[in-house]
């Protein structure tokens, strides 16, 4: 097994990923902002808050 067979089969299961993606609708493309936008304001609030209480003790 050689590299260009390495390189075929691994360019095959590319091809195989990027023939059953989709682009997503608006709605689907929204939801998925809004998980993500709610996600990094929490992480942002919980490093706040560790910041925050580290700076009082």
């Amino acid at each position: 097994m050689g590299l260009g067979s390495n390189i075929k089969n691994k360019l095959g299961q590319y091809l195989r990923v990027i023939s059953v993606s989709k682009k997503p609708d608006r709605e689907e493309f929204w939801s998925s902002a809004k998980i993500c936008g709610a996600g990094i304001l929490a992480i942002g609030f919980i490093g706040f808050v560790i910041y925050v209480l580290f700076r009082l003790v």
